[in-house]
């Protein structure tokens, strides 16, 4: 909106030992279910209007050719070596078990029932043989020790690199810059296993690795770049990529959760600085979690909310509002139903959508559907518009931060601004002339709304604008612009109608089957 070239890729994680795990569950090929859940997501995408220039797949063979030549220039480089490793084996699946495929206690902080890659209460990463009591994440077996041979990535070599990188971060989030800094001063990076003994992935292109793949996390960070090659090669512009990923004066902004962390604010950095040539993350903006009704989310256990099943019930600006305003940006929050239910109908619906339905009804029928000509605009008149343009400088501010739930807040104050001005002034009572003035300055605070709603409730904005005779091709700088009086808007319309407590607990009772049949 701003007149930057933007390209914003994101796509399906295919490669865990996770989406192995689930498709042996479900009696499916891991194919398959990707296949399954990749159309499935990217439909929910597109309904909740979030605008990806390509929502790609790291299962297809643009990625595995990155990954390839990714990793053929590291082992050319020699941060790629191997080395003989105890591997866990459950004897009754006859399987090795890397990553998902065991689970345990975390040898850091003895957190219980976690993954033999991450832990999701600490955040560290560590090697599955390292768990304390392992069991086998599908049978529940004791594993034995093999030995067998892997291929190592030298992360320690690069310690120095990423801790120079990271220092100067100071407009990353706080906690995000001193965990990371923490990580790299207090431990500092140690050899990383990035090959793994089974046939679902990238395979593993080193001398003696014919039968491995690349581990997950080693390979999909660099699904950013083949997912922006797939953006280029579905233009037919095939190397338009560069420009992205090899020129200095692009800006790379990562947008993930904190049990992502330290992927990408040290493994990404450190994959990239070691290949050599492509730019560094500028931010990776890092968000805390979501827990549902005071619980954690588990999908196994039925304590979730799925999105495809929402959309058939709630318009999607009514979603992505309330995803914006509990944005867990700083702290962890709660999505609860009935607080859905009580921040649309009492601040989007109530606050929002009031204002707008209100100002534009009384132009329909105060000035027929025409901008008033204001004549002489009086001291308190531009105190309103002053006050409007400062918030819409806040919202700006905000989200050149990334503080988006900050930003929304303050929409809502521009918003309660409208309100009141029709509150006090009540044009509906007074002179033709007074009424002009203020349904002038309620309809530049709706202009200013038009521009500033697209990236919070596009559905909205777009509609809005429609009424409003506006194209819906938006510039930010519109925002400080008039709505010249004589402009026609169109028929008012009410924008959403109000969640009932019988929609709430319905989903608090689907909740509650749920986990019990789980």
């Amino acid at each position: 909106m701003k007149g930057d070239e933007v390209l914003f890729v994101c796509g399906t994680d295919e490669n865990a030992a996770s989406v192995i795990l689930e498709a042996l569950k479900q009696g499916l090929t891991p194919r398959e279910l990707c296949d399954k859940y990749y159309d499935i997501q990217k439909t929910v995408f597109e309904k909740l209007a979030i605008s990806f220039d390509i929502y790609s797949r790291t299962s297809k063979p643009i990625h595995y050719d990155t990954v390839r030549e990714f990793y053929e220039n590291l082992y050319r480089k020699g941060y790629v070596y191997p080395k003989e490793i105890t591997q866990l084996y459950c004897p009754n699946c006859r399987r090795p078990l890397p990553d998902r495929f065991v689970k345990g206690v975390c040898p850091y902080c003895g957190a219980e029932d976690q993954y033999g890659d991450v832990c999701e209460v600490c955040g560290r990463w560590y090697e599955a043989w390292e768990l304390l009591n392992p069991r086998c994440s599908i049978c529940g077996a004791k594993p034995i020790e093999q030995r067998t041979i892997h291929w190592f990535l030298k992360l320690s070599a690069l310690t120095e690199d990423v801790l120079r990188y990271v220092e100067p971060k100071k407009n990353w989030r706080r906690a995000t810059y001193n965990k990371t800094i923490d990580w790299l001063k207090r431990e500092g990076l140690k050899d990383k296993d990035i090959t793994r003994d089974y046939d679902w992935g990238p395979p593993a292109p080193f001398p003696g690795a014919e039968k491995q793949v690349i581990y997950n996390w080693a390979e999909n960070l660099l699904g950013y770049i083949s997912a922006t090659k797939d953006w280029a090669m579905e233009k037919g512009e095939s190397d338009s990529w560069k420009r992205f990923w090899l020129d200095s004066s692009t800006e790379l902004y990562c947008f993930i959760g904190k049990d992502n962390l330290f992927f990408h604010t040290i493994l990404f950095p450190a994959l990239l600085i070691a290949h050599g040539g492509y730019i560094l993350p500028e931010n990776v903006v890092v968000n805390e979690f979501v827990t549902l009704e005071g619980r954690k989310l588990s999908t196994s256990r039925g304590w979730v909310v799925w999105l495809h099943e929402m959309l058939e019930k709630f318009h999607p600006d009514m979603i992505r509002f309330y995803a914006a305003r509990i944005a867990p940006e700083f702290r962890d929050s709660d999505f609860r139903w009935i607080d859905f239910m009580s921040k649309v109908n009492d601040e989007l619906i109530g606050n929002l959508a009031n204002f707008l339905y209100r100002t534009l009804t009384l132009t329909y029928r105060l000035f027929n559907s025409e901008v008033p000509d204001p004549k002489i605009l009086m001291d308190e008149d531009r105190m309103y518009l002053e006050e409007a343009d400062r918030l819409v400088r806040e919202v700006e501010s905000s989200l050149e931060s990334f503080r988006f739930k900050e930003g929304l807040s303050h929409i809502l104050e521009l918003s309660a601004l409208g309100n009141r001005l029709l509150n006090e002034r009540e044009p509906w009572r007074v002179s033709r002339d007074e009424a002009a003035r203020t349904i002038y300055v309620a309809l530049q605070i709706i202009y200013k709304l038009s521009v500033l709603l697209f990236m919070y409730l596009p559905y909205t904005a777009i509609e809005l604008r429609r009424i409003l005779g506006l194209d819906e091709m938006v510039r930010w700088d519109e925002v400080y612009m008039e709505f010249k009086p004589g402009a026609r808007i169109g028929k008012p319309k009410i924008f959403f109608e109000k969640i009932s407590k019988v929609d709430v607990e319905e989903e608090e009772a689907k909740l509650r089957v749920k986990l019990a049949e789980n």
